[in-house]
């Protein structure tokens, strides 16, 4: 037996000194969306890409009606305590005030270093119906979310809640990743964390039985808000 090992440890090792790699083929063309340089075609592409991965889309035309919709949807979440971004980061006049009038709280996302008193906050914070934010950027080839972290852009307010509700200007649209990255190369140099979301979250099990909200929230709503580019 030991012969043996040693026998298929040798043609490894002599294998690995003549070991040729070819070289890795760019046969898979990139995605391409069909007008590029329309925002109307772009903000079509995103919401056909988004919503067959469970996604749901909504075209709002100006504040009031953005806030309309954010209302119907929180109203079908249920509950009261909301996660959401400042107000500074949210592309909407009046949501602060909207949220507060309809009896809305906003839960205050402060975690401290200590483990115990971390594990009861976050407790607490899973109260929350749903999390609102904003976005950086959409990308129209997949109908992903740019979602850029920072003291007054908390993660927590993307992941925790079983719902997110994200309002993006159709002026951060980009055709796909390579856009995004060649106009801001540098989107990550001040940020603590810089996610891709596609969809609300997903996994399947080895019978490839997919489940929902597992990882993340089960329900994700993109506000598309029209903006001037």
């Amino acid at each position: 037996m030991r012969d043996d090992r040693a026998h298929v440890l040798g043609q490894i090792r002599v294998s690995l000194q003549t070991a040729h790699l070819p070289a890795a083929r760019a046969t898979v063309p990139p995605r391409v969306v069909a007008g590029q340089g329309e925002r109307a075609t772009m903000i079509e592409n995103f919401r056909r890409e988004l919503e067959p991965l469970g996604g749901s889309s909504y075209l709002a035309r100006n504040d009031e009606a953005a806030i309309e919709i954010i209302l119907q949807i929180l109203a079908g979440a249920g509950g009261q305590e909301l996660l959401t971004w400042d107000d500074s980061e949210i592309p909407l006049r009046g949501l602060g005030d909207a949220l507060r009038i309809n009896g809305y709280t906003r839960e205050k996302i402060d975690l401290p270093n200590d483990a115990a008193w971390r594990k009861t906050k976050l407790m607490e914070l899973e109260r929350a119906a749903a999390g609102i934010t904003g976005a950086f950027a959409g990308l129209a080839d997949t109908g992903s979310l740019a979602l850029v972290s920072s003291p007054t852009r908390p993660r927590l307010a993307s992941l925790l809640p079983p719902t997110h509700i994200a309002i993006l200007e159709t002026a951060r649209l980009f055709p796909n990743m390579a856009s995004f990255f060649s106009t801001h190369p540098d989107v990550i140099r001040d940020a603590s964390n810089l996610v891709f979301v596609t969809g609300p979250s997903r996994t399947a099990d080895i019978e490839l039985t997919l489940t929902r909200g597992v990882h993340g929230p089960k329900y994700l709503h993109v506000v598309l808000l029209e903006s001037v580019a």
